[in-house]
């Protein structure tokens, strides 16, 4: 049985009779800690995790953005201080040892990782019925890779949101006393 995740759609990526093979990890966890989003309430606060890059969402757009080619790849832009490429490739962070340490000292009431359906289709998956998130805009660094990409798509701003993390890779619900630590 498959508890969560996705499966890739790419579009035009795979010639005809090419496919693909990938990979995936299961995990276990105690019942007694399995977190409880039920226990969210008013004036809980949500903590963010920078992500290091477009993560491995979205790239169907960025394929249509940026014909992808050795030249364009090679591009350098000084916004991101680096070729197109090499900022594409930039591993995506992987949040398990930083989720380890924070349990050790705080007890989240959710997580929920910023994946395929971007910002604003994973953050209502942790909030229970009834609740709602204040999010305000402009309270996180927005990676340089995204600006470049709605620039030369022609993208609009809000829709952003909806395909990529925008910075944005981990979200965690924890209470307002726990929130500074």
């Amino acid at each position: 049985a498959r508890v969560g995740g996705e499966t890739a759609e790419m579009p035009g990526f795979y010639p005809e009779d090419e496919y693909d093979v990938a990979g995936f990890a299961v995990g276990v966890v105690d019942k007694s800690k399995i977190l409880n989003m039920d226990s969210q309430k008013e004036g809980d606060v949500l903590i963010a995790m920078q992500s290091s890059g477009v993560h491995s969402n979205g790239f169907s757009l960025i394929r249509n953005v940026f014909t992808v080619n050795e030249q364009n790849l090679a591009r350098h832009f000084s916004d991101l201080g680096t070729t197109l490429g090499d900022c594409l490739l930039t591993p995506t962070k992987i949040y398990v040892n930083a989720i380890q340490q924070l349990l050790a000292e705080v007890q989240p009431k959710s997580i929920a990782h910023i994946t395929g359906g971007g910002f604003i289709e994973n953050i209502p998956r942790m909030i229970p019925d009834g609740l709602a998130a204040h999010i305000n805009l402009g309270s996180w660094p927005v990676l340089p890779i995204f600006d470049v990409l709605e620039k030369a798509g022609s993208i609009d701003h809000m829709e952003m949101f909806n395909i990529f993390n925008m910075g944005i890779g981990m979200v965690l619900a924890v209470s307002a006393e726990d929130a500074d630590k």
